[in-house]
Formats: C-alpha cells, structure tokens, sequence
C-alpha cells in the first residue's frame, strides 16, 4: 500500500489499462453474436494467405482481395494471417486483430494527450474516453477492416504532434508511413490519405505559427503509397471504383446542384445530435443501439477542446491539423448515397475528436481538482453511461444482433458436414453468403477450391426450391428458417438460441428461442 501511496498514477494508468485490456478481449466471439460474411471473407482468407500464400480465388499474395463484389483491403487480413499459424481459425481469432489495433488507438489517443498537455489528469482521461467511447468499442469488436484504419490514424496524429514539436525528421516520417499504410487500410482512407496531405500543407504553410521546415517528410511515404496504389488501379481497372459506382451519390448520374445538395445533406448528418449522441448508427452490426456514438459524458471535453483548437489556429500547427482534419474527415462517407448516417464509413472522425478532447480535458482538469464534487459527479455520470453502455452490449446485444451477424450458419454447415457420410449436402442460399461461411469453417484448400468450387466440400449452393428438388435419398440440406421442409424429410440438428426479450412484463417470457438454420436429411 505504501507502493500505491508513492506511485498513485503508475498504479490508476495500469488499472485502467487493464479494465480496458479485458473489455476489449472479452466474449469477442459472443458480443457481437455469430460471425458475418465479410468477417468470414477477411478471416478465410487470412488463414488461405498464410497456409497457401493465395487467396479463394488463387491469386498469389494479392494486395486487395476480392470478395463478393467487392475488394477488401489487406492490412486487416495480413495482420490476422499469422494468428492462424498457431492459433485455430475461429469467430474469436477473427476479431482478436480488431481488439489489438482498438487498444493501439486508445495507447495513442493517450500518447498524443501526454504530447500536447503534459498533464497526468487530462491523459488518463483521454485514455479512459477512448477506452469507453461506443464508436471505437464497437469497431474494435468487428472483423472489419476499418478499426486497422483508425489505429493508424490515431497514430499518425501522435506522430504529427511530437514532429510539431521537435521538428524532427524521424517523426515526419513516422507519420507520413502511418498515414501511407491507412490508404490500403479502409476504403474511404483512399480518398482521406489525398486530404490528409493537403491539411497537412495548409498547417504549415499558413503563416502566424513557428516555422517548421521539414514538414515535405510526412508526404513522401503518402506518395509511394499512392503510387502503388495508382498502379494496381491501372493493372486492374475497376477493381477499386466500382463498388463506389453503385454506392456514390452519383449512381443515378445527377446534375451538379443535386450531387451538392446530397453531399451536404450527409456531411450535416455526420455532425448532427441523433448520430453523435442519441441514436448512432441504425445498423445493428455498426451501433449497438444504446445511444449514439460517443458517450455524453465525454461531450464537455470535445467541445471545450475543440473550442481552444479554434482559437489557437493562428499560432499552433497542431491545433491546424486537427481542425481541418475533423472537418474534412466527414467527405468520404458523405460522398456515399447507402446508409447514411454510416459510422465505419464516418469513423476518420473519432481520431480527431479524441485529439479535442486531449485539450478539453487539460483544460477542465482545473475545476475538477479544485471542486472534488464536480469531479465526483462526473465520476459518477461517467459509470452510469458506460455501466449501462457495457451492460447492454455484453447482456442485451447479442440477443438482437444474431440475425443480423448470420448467427448459426455456420456451425449448421459444419455439423451437417459431419453428418453427410458420404452424401452432398445442399446448402440453401436462403443464408446469408453461405459459401464463404462454408469455406470458413470447413477450410478447405483454397486451390482445391478454385479448382472445383464447393464441390471440393462434397456440398452445392441452390435456391431453397431446387433444394427441395434436386436432394437424392441420403443428401442433407442446410435450411434458413424460412426455407419450408422438403415433404418426407427428416430433421437431424436445428441451430437455436435462446435470448433474454427484455421485458418485465408477466404476460411476456423473459426469453426466447430463436430457431437460426436447420440441417435436414432427404
């Protein structure tokens, strides 16, 4: 106890930490449930690349992976590929890379709070808002590739923060291969990476600030990255634009006024009460639903850190960086027509507000040590929220979500695998992309699979209908719940769940089950 008297803060940032460590790690394969298609596309081929050196559809160590009509981005999946040389590819492995890069944002949040304040208070808070922020908690329980985007963002500004104040070479650099690696992290990061340099210009070229001259550093490693990145765009025309051509705003072919009002329209949202504080994104698998995405608790600091931001513009570089970061953050997704307000998509925004929220917090940090009951009532506000924020997400959410994490596929196409005996087994395309989630769990050779399709998995995927009709005696058959049961079929495993309603009411079970697929035999 004398140990902990001497080092309170050692002690408060390593219990911290901590909690933070097992919040992100924990129940990573149940919160949320199941395991969705593209979790599945990024985590098979990982584990093709890494076992292979190809992926599903054979090409040798490829820069983007194509998936269902799409590409996905390869740092995620490089990332997760050597996690399956020693561990068994799993919903759990699948999201442990997101966990990671999660904890490295939330490290760097606090890292970029020690560089600009020196203050112990403000970065154990900044660390703490990043910890329990809903945005940053949900991205870093997907097996999405985005959360490998923020991290690299966070860190960027890190970097940015120590070159401002050092004028260091090193760091510029540093910087720049962050901010290089991010271009082929996340989809809308492409288009950021160009913006990023460009608010990087401005905050230096502008006058009012101290000089600092080797700024040109943090661009070069961008360049190369575009340079790459231009080249496989030549070698592969289309590959990187054309699901922006179902997506953009200008999928109808507009006028300009039209595509200008559109943009507007959703930057405003992006800014706007409902989705930053009440109601988030209205997708189940981006938000949890429990509030927006940001805790309100945290609202003080940003604004109050934006506010100083603001007005520091015409004498610190850094406060630059993050204005004009925060406003140009927002574009890319605004430039999308499809599910606006769309948080993973909008998610450049948070690095730039946990970076506000470094200066709010130094800068509340005076009436929350001289008024002790200021402090403790935000104490005590702060742990209701993100008490009921965790309760739900870890309780309540995973009820809500099954369906809409294809929960159940799966492990019905591995079990009906086990049953088949030698007989094909028909998987309806009633379930969601079922042949990525076979691929996932039953991992075959992904040449075998090139070469033969699901046939290397004795297994085919038909609409329910030819299901019904093609299954011979002996075949089995992965069904939705939906899908009707083929007459003279014999029902051998169902998939269910059973998950708390919520409700208190005596006329309303507690709980229910819920039927996810069925394996069934002709």
């Amino acid at each position: 106890m004398s140990r902990v008297r001497e080092h309170p803060w050692a002690v408060a940032f390593a219990a911290l930490s901590l909690l933070l460590v097992l919040l992100h790690l924990l129940a990573l394969d149940s919160s949320p449930p199941g395991l969705y298609n593209d979790e599945a596309s990024i985590g098979y081929n990982a584990w093709a690349v890494a076992h292979y050196g190809v992926d599903e559809h054979g090409a040798h160590l490829p820069l983007f992976f194509e998936a269902f009509g799409e590409y996905k981005n390869p740092v995620y999946i490089y990332a997760l590929a050597p996690f399956t040389w020693v561990l068994p590819l799993t919903p759990y492995l699948v999201r442990l890379p997101a966990a990671l890069f999660g904890l490295v944002a939330c490290a760097a949040a606090a890292m970029l709070a020690w560089q600009v304040t020196r203050s112990r208070l403000a970065t154990i808070l900044t660390l703490a808002t990043a910890g329990a922020t809903p945005w940053l908690v949900q991205e870093s329980r997907l097996g999405f590739e985005v959360i490998s985007g923020v991290a690299l963002l966070m860190v960027s500004l890190w970097f940015l923060a120590r070159a401002v104040d050092s004028d260091s070479v090193r760091w510029f650099v540093w910087a720049g291969v962050m901010l290089g690696l991010s271009v082929f992290a996340y989809t809308t990061l492409r288009a950021f990476g160009v913006g990023m340099a460009a608010v990087i210009g401005l905050a230096f070229l502008l006058p009012g600030a101290p000089r600092v001259r080797r700024w040109l550093w943090a661009l070069l490693p961008l360049l190369a990255a575009y340079i790459v990145l231009l080249s496989y765009g030549v070698r592969n025309p289309g590959a990187l634009t054309s699901r922006y051509d179902i997506i953009g705003i200008g999928f109808d072919h507009p006028g300009l006024l039209t595509l200008v009002s559109r943009f507007v329209a959703n930057y405003v949202t992006y800014w706007d009460f409902p989705f930053l504080v009440t109601h988030g994104d209205l997708n189940i698998r981006h938000s949890t639903g429990f509030g927006g995405m940001l805790l309100v608790a945290s609202l003080p600091a940003i604004v109050v850190g934006a506010a100083i931001c603001v007005r520091r513009l015409r004498t610190d570089r850094f406060c630059r960086i993050l204005v004009l970061g925060a406003l140009l953050a927002p574009a890319p997704a605004a430039l999308t027509a499809e599910g606006t307000p769309h948080s993973l998509r909008a998610v450049l925004m948070l690095p730039f507000l946990l970076g506000f929220s470094a200066y709010g917090w130094q800068a509340l940090s005076g009436v929350l040590t001289a008024h002790r009951f200021v402090a403790l009532g935000l104490a005590a506000v702060v742990c209701v929220e993100s008490g009921g924020y965790f309760y739900d997400m870890f309780v309540q959410y995973p009820g809500r979500a099954l369906t809409a994490f294809d929960t159940g596929e799966g492990p019905a196409i591995e079990r009906a695998a086990q049953l088949a005996g030698g007989h094909e087994v028909l998987l309806s395309t009633s379930l969601d992309a079922v042949y990525i989630q076979a691929l996932f769990y039953l991992q075959p050779d992904p040449r075998a699979y090139v070469r033969d399709g699901l046939q290397a998995l004795h297994m085919r995927a038909e609409a329910a209908d030819v299901v019904a009709n093609d299954a011979q005696p002996g075949d089995l058959m992965v069904l939705s719940p939906s899908d009707p049961l083929p007459t003279g079929a014999q029902v051998l495993y169902v998939e269910q769940r059973t998950v708390g309603t919520g409700s208190l009411q005596v006329y309303q079970a507690p709980s229910q089950t819920v039927t996810l697929a069925v394996v069934a035999r002709r």
